[in-house]
């Protein structure tokens, strides 16, 4: 029996020679909102620090659950030099967006706090 060849996948992920990294912080500026969101609550899963200042520009997106999503981030990190930007993100305009930044802010406080 002749074997079967299978043809790569165009595109694959491992065809990129750009690092893991570099490939979630290209995946913050993909068109689909949900894409964004949810490489903003990996980077904050992963307590990455070196991701803030690609994160803190989220907190501009036009959607409403990015922004959320990369407040809770940045929460998680939970890293002091947010401080600014959370608390612009508590004077927004949406209700949603100024609880989950005070919620971000009170984390990173009490995070920093205990040490």
């Amino acid at each position: 029996m002749p074997k079967t060849r299978f043809a790569p996948a165009a595109g694959r992920v491992d065809d990129d020679p750009r690092s893991f990294e570099e490939k979630l912080i290209a995946a913050l500026e993909h068109p689909l909102p949900e894409t964004r969101s949810r490489i903003c609550w990996l980077l904050g899963q992963k307590r990455a620090t070196w991701a803030i200042p690609h994160l803190v520009p989220m907190l501009q997106d036009s959607d409403l659950f990015v922004r959320v999503a990369a407040l809770r981030a940045l929460g998680d990190i939970g890293d002091l030099s947010v401080e600014p930007a959370l608390e612009a993100a508590v004077r927004d305009e949406r209700p949603l967006v100024r609880v989950v930044a005070e919620g971000a802010l009170e984390q990173i406080r009490a995070r920093t706090a205990v040490r």
